[in-house]
């Protein structure tokens, strides 16, 4: 038994030392070896990450207090009058509060990795930014130049 558990031990490190998002995605071991056009998709994607996350929790949100409320007014004619269709409301809205608390709980992860993910690509792209190292937005080209602006 502690053969097995040694072993899952170690393959939980294992998976967690490879489980870089930018390893699965573009094979590399740093996200500082990623070039502009990965970062910039891997960006996009973490801002769809967060969207999704945002309208999944708050969603959930809504069909929990849509729930609650639909369990709670057939609750109380339940109480007065037992019929079998405040049973099904109550039911609706128990289901709808399941409903609700699943769609937050997989949302508010989604919204968490989409924002961590989003602050690592920015902060991996201000190398390629100029302006972020002498303060003066350059030309994407090579070679010197000069930009008047009035």
């Amino acid at each position: 038994m502690k053969t097995f558990l040694l072993a899952v031990v170690l393959a939980l490190v294992t998976l967690s030392v490879h489980g870089q998002w930018y390893s699965r995605s573009f094979g590399v071991d740093n996200i500082n070896d990623l070039n502009e056009a990965q970062l910039n998709y891997s960006l996009q994607r973490a801002q769809t990450n967060i969207k999704a996350g945002k309208i999944l929790t708050w969603s959930g949100v809504g069909a929990f207090s849509a729930g609650l409320v639909i369990a709670a007014a057939s609750l109380g004619d339940m109480i007065t009058d037992w019929d079998d269709d405040n049973f099904g409301m109550y039911v609706f809205g128990g289901s709808l509060m399941l409903l609700g608390m699943a769609s937050t709980v997989v949302g508010v992860p989604f919204w968490i990795v989409g924002a961590s993910r989003k602050k690592q690509v920015e902060i991996a792209l201000l190398r390629f930014d100029s302006s972020a190292y002498t303060g003066f937005k350059q030309a994407n080209q090579l070679g010197l130049s000069l930009t008047v602006r009035f």
